[in-house]
């Protein structure tokens, strides 16, 4: 799972601007009297001369010349408060698009004596959190988010979905689940959006809860069953838990709608029909893929796919990839293997062949060797050299009384057909 690791930031990322980020600030309930007080709240006008500055800077900024729009703000003396905070405003506004940091202060300017109308103030509480969102100031972002809710009483999808990835950057997992689960309540059920449930699987991984971190994938299979992340998750995740019927299942039909494309989601298949006792689907799976190249043909995957196959009893093909195994290294117990096999699918002189290789690379317990041996002489009815191989094989006392029945039926058989030993 060192993979899902790596991946959990770039998860917090795309979920945080799929939509467009919080901490710790716990708020009580907006108060609709207040909410409905600052609603119809008598209107306020700008001086004249702060009006024409205004005037003049909007046109310049409709025109796209925002330098000039700015500096002609910038030089304004405000008389009075209002006007202060209304310039401040359409600063913050202008200066979002050039300085992220200028435009924080002067929205906290705006913001801060609460007599810009209902609207204007909204929007600037607003904007204000985005933007400390997006310096990484987090912890003010959570604040000024809630602020907003306190002031307008309103519920937003994308605003809990902010906050869920602003505890997520501060690592206070578990606080990201309410605002998560929030933004799921309100988003629009006919077109769900995976951001919240992308911050929640995260944080219940990091939190190391599988449990949790399984429900959620659950879910997201249901409701996102075309994006390949969820389905290859929820298996990793029930192997993760050795729920390994239903990773199988999982995997399968991710498989079955062709988003299986990497060399680890196949190994992982395979494993899962090996742990299933499927291995002839464990074996061809892998040699599908090494075929085409996306597995390496490497020693580990040769001796899996061969263990598969010889599981099977598809021996030629066991036979085959333990030979290759044996040919990268001159491994004398992968030859040994190779002739086990080639025994089981009858092959006999073959067989000794890849036998008396295991001998020749020096394979360190000879005895197992010598009786596979004794076997594929005796079936090719080559009675003296079984016969010579019975002797070695009992030289080993691990093995000697195994051999000695051997013998007694070599001995047997050689006789029957005239053969002197």
């Amino acid at each position: 799972m060192k993979k899902i690791s790596s991946l959990t930031s770039a998860l917090i990322v795309l979920a945080s601007f799929g939509a467009t980020t919080l901490s710790s600030y716990a708020v009580a309930a907006p108060n609709p009297a207040k909410i409905e007080e600052r609603k119809n709240r008598k209107t306020t006008v700008v001086g004249e001369r702060v009006g024409k500055a205004i005037s003049k800077a909007y046109d310049l900024y409709s025109a796209e010349k925002l330098n000039e729009a700015i500096a002609a703000l910038s030089g304004i003396d405000a008389s009075n408060e209002f006007d202060k905070a209304f310039v401040n405003r359409f600063l913050g506004n202008m200066w979002a698009a050039k300085d992220e940091k200028k435009a924080i202060n002067y929205l906290r300017q705006a913001v801060k004596p609460d007599i810009l109308s209902f609207t204007d103030q909204a929007a600037s509480l607003r904007l204000l959190a985005d933007l400390l969102l997006s310096d990484k100031q987090y912890n003010e972002a959570i604040k000024t988010y809630y602020q907003w809710i306190d002031f307008t009483g309103e519920q937003d999808a994308n605003l809990y979905l902010r906050i869920a990835s602003a505890y997520m950057e501060t690592k206070q997992y578990q606080k990201v689940i309410e605002p998560a689960d929030k933004a799921i309540a309100l988003q629009d059920k006919a077109k769900p959006n995976a951001g919240p449930y992308t911050l929640k699987f995260s944080a219940y991984y990091e939190m190391k809860n599988n449990k949790k971190a399984i429900e959620v994938l659950e879910t997201t299979v249901q409701l996102f069953p075309s994006e390949k992340r969820w389905w290859t998750y929820l298996a990793q995740f029930y192997s993760i838990e050795e729920q390994y019927e239903k990773a199988l299942v999982t995997l399968e039909v991710a498989a079955r709608q062709g988003m299986l494309d990497t060399a680890n989601e196949f190994k992982l298949l395979s494993q899962l029909y090996s742990n299933a006792n499927i291995p002839y689907k464990a074996g061809t799976t892998l040699e599908k893929h090494i075929k085409s190249g996306l597995i390496p043909k490497d020693k580990t995957m040769l001796n899996s796919m061969a263990s598969s196959f010889q599981a099977a009893r598809e021996m030629d093909k066991a036979a085959q990839y333990y030979g290759e195994s044996a040919q990268l290294d001159n491994d004398a117990d992968a030859y040994r293997r190779q002739g086990s096999s080639l025994i089981l699918a009858e092959k006999y002189s073959a067989a000794v062949v890849a036998l008396n290789k295991s001998l020749d690379a020096g394979v360190k317990v000879k005895g197992p060797v010598y009786l596979a041996l004794v076997e594929a002489y005796f079936y090719q009815n080559k009675f003296r050299d079984a016969y010579q191989a019975v002797q070695k094989a009992k030289a080993d006392p691990k093995f000697a009384r195994q051999a000695a029945s051997w013998e007694t039926y070599i001995k047997e058989r050689a006789s029957k057909n005239n053969v002197t030993l």
